[in-house]
């Protein structure tokens, strides 16, 4: 009979763990890419230099255009293009964007083998392949297993990785959805305590860390 109770217990545990990854972990998810693509832009702007060709920006703003038509498919295919012939900078960007639009198109699975490639790629610089593994995590946490995304990420938490409070912050979202608040928690604290995390990342630990409290 215990056996039984502890079973039902487990169940509503994951329940209300489910239900505080609905609440939260969509905002969590949508917010977190927004900081990243930023942080990509910028990091892509330091890799460009004023001697590169201006056709890549046009091609590249001719792309995010078509993004912003909702033109996905088309969008996509011009990012490819650029990501195969732009600089090393350029490729990188040009990919992530490729990608993003893939998965606007419902083509996820494509995407996916996107981030493959740039994750492989020596050619572009490490952040970028690092930042190709980060995103495919947060695709994946609605359109894959926990187990996947933390297979993904498991070399981006590092402590003094570039993407490592992002990384965290992602697989704890993966034990709340698993239903399992103490391991949560303890990545969470590993945030909150992290100097180098951002300060946006932190505050939505703390939302997190009280919502486990009151869950």
């Amino acid at each position: 009979m215990a056996d039984i109770f502890n079973e039902v217990d487990e169940d509503v545990r994951k329940e209300k763990s489910l239900a505080l990854w609905k609440a939260y972990g969509k905002y969590v998810i949508g917010a977190a890419v927004l900081i990243v693509a930023g942080t990509a832009g910028w990091v892509g702007w330091q890799n460009y230099t004023v001697s590169q060709s201006r056709a890549q920006g046009a091609e590249f703003e001719a792309a995010a255009v078509l993004a912003r038509e909702d033109k996905f498919g088309e969008s996509a295919a011009a990012f490819a293009g650029l990501a195969e012939s732009g600089n090393a900078g350029y490729r990188a960007l040009a990919a992530l964007r490729e990608a993003a639009a893939l998965i606007d198109a419902g083509e996820g699975d494509k995407a996916l083998l996107v981030y493959d490639r740039m994750a492989a790629d020596s050619s572009i610089d490490a952040e970028f392949a690092s930042l190709a593994d980060l995103m495919a995590g947060y695709y994946l946490m609605d359109n894959g297993t926990t187990d996947q995304v933390r297979s993904r990420i498991a070399n981006l938490t590092e402590p003094g990785k570039l993407w490592s409070a992002s990384a965290n912050e992602l697989l704890a979202l993966t034990y709340i959805k698993d239903g399992d608040k103490a391991r949560a928690k303890e990545v969470l604290s590993l945030i909150q305590n992290d100097a180098a995390a951002p300060d946006i990342i932190k505050g939505r630990v703390r939302q997190l860390l009280t919502a486990l409290e009151g869950s």
